[in-house]
């Protein structure tokens, strides 16, 4: 695809294209075996929890945190975890949701944090059940529950990875969006509209073939060229479709050969056409990477949530950075 296509692809409310290489990769790596279809996860025991959580349009923004037995994985969201905190109390207040998977981390979150915290074992018996029941220290898979949980109870959900720079509040965007699906830019450079892992308009398959031999037996289809999305951020409405997605993204890891998020590309592209997928605005939901080479050592990991940043200037995002990180800490 060229440049353009692509710029106006992931701008593109309520569309998500997917480039022309895509059936010939499917087919050529053998990247998409048979998805089983799995069970409805429960929603019941959130019933409870989410209508004061919701904000008036009925979103529901939410994090998951659970022991994914990874040591270093767990020291670093611990060390980062207070100043991100932090943040979110200073743009949300209280209206927001943790699901995690013990008691004492809900302790934690609701006395330290102070926020709401959901733990059910009950929820995560039903919820992990049958060929789930093997992910439940792996917080990709928690993402896709937790979503088709809280779809399923008749809110809306935005889900957001715990390395996230809050800028702004990203709710009154979000209110104006219509569609089932919307997943946040991965891999784009706003400024230039070019997208690694593409050259002179294409897939560039050596790249992807080196970048696949670093990962242990990884197949091609699993380094994310499928589409710029990330699943940091991921915003989905309560809809029929919303649901299709959810179960989808869980029954592609569930089939393989790719985890998380090469595995919802998977999903998308099966699905999108018939469910409606959009990409966040790029300018607004955008990678982080320049940011934080800015701000080192002060800037957090991943990527921003700000609907109101001044657009194509670098400068004017540094400075919004800066005073999103000192305002209200």
């Amino acid at each position: 695809m060229h440049r353009a296509a692509w710029s106006w692809a992931l701008a593109a409310a309520g569309e998500m294209l997917f480039p022309d290489y895509v059936p010939w990769l499917a087919e050529q790596e053998n990247c998409l075996p048979e998805a089983l279809e799995e069970e409805p996860v429960a929603a019941d025991q959130l019933k409870d929890v989410l209508p004061g959580l919701a904000d008036p349009s009925g979103l529901v923004v939410f994090t998951v945190f659970v022991n994914t037995n990874d040591r270093k994985e767990a020291k670093r969201f611990a060390q980062q975890l207070g100043d991100w905190m932090c943040r979110v109390r200073a743009l949300l207040g209280g209206s927001f949701l943790a699901i995690v998977d013990s008691e004492q981390a809900k302790r934690r979150w609701e006395s330290e944090f102070g926020v709401s915290a959901f733990y059910s074992e009950r929820w995560i018996e039903e919820s992990f059940r049958g060929r789930g029941h093997g992910e439940r220290h792996d917080s990709n898979y928690w993402r896709w529950v937790a979503m088709e949980s809280i779809l399923g109870a008749g809110y809306s959900a935005f889900y957001v990875d715990t390395d996230i720079m809050w800028l702004q509040d990203p709710r009154p965007h979000l209110a104006e969006l219509s569609g089932d699906f919307f997943g946040s830019c991965d891999a784009y450079d706003a400024r230039s509209g070019t997208i690694r892992w593409h050259r002179n308009g294409s897939l560039d398959m050596e790249q992807l073939r080196r970048e696949s031999r670093e990962h242990e037996d990884e197949s091609v289809c699993c380094q994310g060229a499928l589409l710029p999305v990330n699943a940091g951020m991921v915003m989905m409405r309560p809809t029929a479709g919303a649901l299709r997605v959810a179960r989808r993204c869980r029954e592609r890891v569930l089939a393989g050969p790719c985890w998380g998020q090469a595995a919802m590309h998977w999903a998308l592209f099966e699905l999108c056409g018939g469910v409606s997928c959009g990409v966040l605005d790029p300018k607004l939901f955008a990678s982080a990477a320049p940011l934080r080479q800015a701000l080192k050592p002060h800037a957090a990991q991943a990527q921003v949530a700000t609907p109101a940043l001044p657009l194509g200037s670098q400068e004017g995002l540094r400075f919004s950075l800066m005073m999103g990180m000192l305002a209200g800490c």
